[in-house]
């Protein structure tokens, strides 16, 4: 029996933990689905469906006066995809539909994530990062910073995981990277062909077992020179203040400070942004993954035991869609600029 989009949203909402605002926020999508009164099941829904609802949502807004009608026809697109995602997890719809791309909206709460086209600024600049005082590797340090800009996007980790930049901090060690298929821990049945890391985060102390995608194999393994010892750290190239470095990686590929939408006033970059945007990233490409991504807290029982969770999160990982410049390293060009073939030479 065809599952129409009103048993798709109540079904969503009885599985999901939502506030008041977010149910009442889903319902008054489901009301704009019925008022454009368009009978298509949730198993039927394509791309061209979804924009022709999509446009009709932006035509309604400024017709009724509104002053952001991108934003509300985003907001409805963010809900729909929800639903369509929630119901691909449960096997009601064999594959989800192709979503239209959002419209230009006025932010209105800040942006306080990097886009793609910075993070590729950023990661081609690291090729103009300076040698540190004292550096003795044969490695560039462009190169620990390029490993850890894939990381940071995949994992959102945290800046004292990756270095750790104090002696409480536990970093990434080549113990914690296993190159095997099967995952050290005995608990996650998937396979990985591109093998395992794992990490603590800092503030929870909650440990984490994550299979490694093409791109953060490749960049991982480019760091794997000669026999390393297991309790060697696999990133190096930092400071005690990784943030001053990370301040001067955006001067150096030109990414201008973020500014506070109440008061205008410019406020640096800083690593932890670059959590905020694997998560904005994660929940675009699959909503509410980024949840277990992170390792958000949720209040909500049923989600503390919804099987699905580790699933949910292997198959996010694996099919995120990578920035381009990832893909360098990927395809064989790390010192040279995989569209135009500009060779990069390291400073360090």
């Amino acid at each position: 029996m065809p599952t129409t989009m009103k048993n798709a949203v109540e079904m969503y909402l009885q599985a999901r933990d939502l506030s008041r605002g977010s149910r009442i926020e889903y319902r008054t999508t489901l009301e704009k689905w019925h008022a454009w009164n368009h009978k298509v099941p949730v198993e039927k829904l394509d791309r061209a469906t979804i924009r022709q609802f999509l446009n009709w949502v932006y035509e309604q807004a400024v017709a009724e006066g509104g002053t952001n009608p991108g934003r509300t026809s985003n907001k409805t697109r963010t809900h729909i995809r929800a639903v369509v995602s929630w119901a691909w997890e449960n096997d009601i719809i064999d594959i989800p539909p192709r979503f239209p791309k959002p419209l230009p909206a006025r932010e209105v709460a800040g942006r306080h994530y990097l886009t793609k086209s910075e993070i590729n600024a950023l990661y081609f600049a690291t090729h103009q990062m300076p040698r540190p005082r004292g550096w003795q590797e044969t490695v560039p340090v462009g190169r620990y910073w390029r490993a850890a800009l894939v990381l940071f996007f995949n994992y959102g980790l945290d800046s004292g995981t990756v270095w750790g930049t104090t002696s409480f901090h536990e970093p990434i060690l080549w113990r914690h990277v296993s190159w095997s298929d099967r995952a050290p821990n005995r608990e996650v049945k998937q396979r990985s062909r591109w093998g395992w890391l794992s990490y603590r985060r800092i503030k929870t102390g909650k440990s984490f077992c994550r299979p490694m995608n093409r791109v953060v194999h490749a960049h991982l393994k480019s760091l794997f020179i000669g026999e390393p010892a297991s309790v060697d750290p696999v990133f190096l190239g930092s400071t005690a203040r990784p943030n001053v470095r990370f301040r001067e990686l955006c001067a150096l590929a030109k990414i201008g400070p973020k500014k506070d939408v109440d008061t205008s006033e410019e406020i640096p970059w800083v690593l932890k942004d670059l959590r905020k945007t694997c998560a904005t990233y994660y929940d675009e490409h699959m909503p509410e993954s980024s949840i277990e991504i992170l390792g958000h807290s949720v209040g909500g029982i049923t989600y503390r035991h919804y099987a699905h969770r580790a699933p949910l999160a292997f198959k996010a990982i694996m099919t995120l869609p990578q920035p381009s410049s990832f893909l360098a390293l990927v395809r064989g060009f790390d010192r040279q600029s995989p569209c135009c073939r500009r060779p990069f030479a390291d400073l360090a």
